[in-house]
């Protein structure tokens, strides 16, 4: 008996192991966020833990090494007012030049950079056109990698070596000769990449701090309110999930945007005849204020003037339907006063005898409905305290006496009379 059983369960098993292998294999793909290939990052973490991006080059058999020019150097360069003499072009190439050394045959300009400008600018007076024509290209080339790094600098924040770069260097200056670990380099300033990612992280720090707080808030909750914070458990899961997905489609965009040159769509705010986008990079925000100050219309100036338009040509709208109207109305009634209706051909007799009649068997209902004549005292009572009954015309005719064809009467209550309105 034992083995008949042993081999019908085998039997069993093996049945549903033949039906589990026929299905299809079936599996949930978890959503996981993209791996990002770190050669695609080499020009961004040294934007940040640096301060600039770097090219080696021997001039005269004497070894250079060339960084980026941050916006804080541009600015020095504008402030010079060379930028707007167009006549000394060469002078603001060679002082551009200076600025974008680095280190000349190993000994770092940084640390003493205003005596080595100095000898610099000398030093590139002295080349060839050919020669600083070929330095300026590799030294433009460092910028727009650095430009680009800036842009990649917010996808580069989403990734996770990035938040363990922050906890370590957290409150302390990026610029700093401890972080970068060159002398001269608290002398640059932050660059915007660097400004960029310090805000992107201070915000994840505020928004895990919300978290932590709104999480203990739900714990404390769920002492009292118990199951009635299972709505609200669910609300949060579908929030962060949402907030994952448009955070890998945010990167998505921007991984695309710099690496395939593809642009970013965004959700911009649609009303008629304008479109809202404000600005969402620092050289957007940068032109805009330039727009601004030379007084060049932006968009919100485009808004404002769009309204006032629209506004204007529909009062010219109201007003030409006006004129259309009056010059109508002058060419089919003439010189004609005409109130409140178009039909001037009047009344015939007929019509306002017809009126008459009807007026006065009107008069003849109402003064019929007034007629009432109470079934029992207490409601004649009643009536003639509330004046309700039509006063006797002549103190000749009698209540008996009165004629009740045209009058309606009252409807008789079957139950026991009361007072109508009695205090319970």
């Amino acid at each position: 008996m034992a083995n008949a059983q042993q081999q019908t369960y085998e039997e069993e098993q093996q049945q549903l192991r033949q039906e589990y292998d026929a299905k299809p294999d079936v599996r949930i793909t978890v959503p996981q966020e993209p791996e990002v290939n770190p050669e695609v990052y080499k020009d961004v973490e040294p934007m940040l833990f640096r301060g600039f991006i770097t090219v080696a080059a021997e001039i005269n058999k004497v070894y250079f090494v060339f960084k980026n020019l941050n916006h804080h150097e541009f600015e020095l360069l504008q402030f010079s007012g060379m930028v707007l003499d167009r006549d000394d072009a060469q002078k603001f190439w060679d002082i551009f030049l200076a600025y974008g050394v680095f280190m000349v045959d190993g000994i770092n300009i940084l640390s003493d950079r205003e005596r080595g400008v100095l000898k610099l600018v000398e030093l590139f007076s002295g080349l060839p056109k050919e020669a600083r024509a070929k330095i300026i290209r590799h030294i433009s080339e460092i910028n727009r990698r650095a430009s680009r790094a800036v842009n990649l600098t917010e996808a580069y924040a989403m990734e996770t070596t990035s938040r363990y770069h922050w906890m370590q260097l957290k409150g302390m200056d990026l610029s700093s000769m401890a972080v970068t670990g060159i002398d001269g380099s608290q002398r640059l300033g932050l660059n915007w990449a660097q400004h960029l990612w310090r805000a992107l992280n201070l915000a994840e720090d505020r928004n895990d701090e919300y978290e932590r707080e709104w999480e203990n808030a739900k714990f404390i909750g769920s002492c009292f309110a118990g199951k009635g914070l299972s709505k609200i458990y669910a609300q949060d899961s579908d929030r962060r999930r949402k907030e994952r997905e448009e955070r890998f489609s945010r990167k998505d965009r921007l991984l695309r945007m710099v690496v395939l040159g593809e642009p970013i769509t965004e959700k911009f705010i649609q009303i008629p005849g304008a479109t809202i986008a404000g600005p969402r990079t620092v050289e957007e925000l940068a032109g805009q204020l330039e727009k601004d100050l030379r007084g060049d219309k932006d968009w919100h100036d485009k808004v404002v003037e769009n309204h006032e338009r629209r506004v204007r040509e529909q009062y010219q709208a109201r007003l030409q339907q006006q004129e259309e109207a009056i010059k109508s109305s002058s060419a089919r009634f003439g010189d004609k006063h005409i109130t409140g209706s178009t039909d001037l051909r009047g009344l015939t007799q007929q019509e306002v005898e017809e009126r008459i009649r009807n007026a006065k068997a009107y008069r003849a209902q109402d003064a019929a409905r007034m007629q009432v004549f109470p079934e029992d005292e207490k409601m004649e009572k009643f009536l003639n305290k509330w004046g309700l009954t039509e006063p006797e015309i002549s103190t000749e005719v009698s209540s008996t006496n009165r004629d009740t064809s045209g009058a309606i009467p009252l409807p008789v209550r079957t139950g026991p009379t009361g007072a109508p309105f009695r205090r319970k």
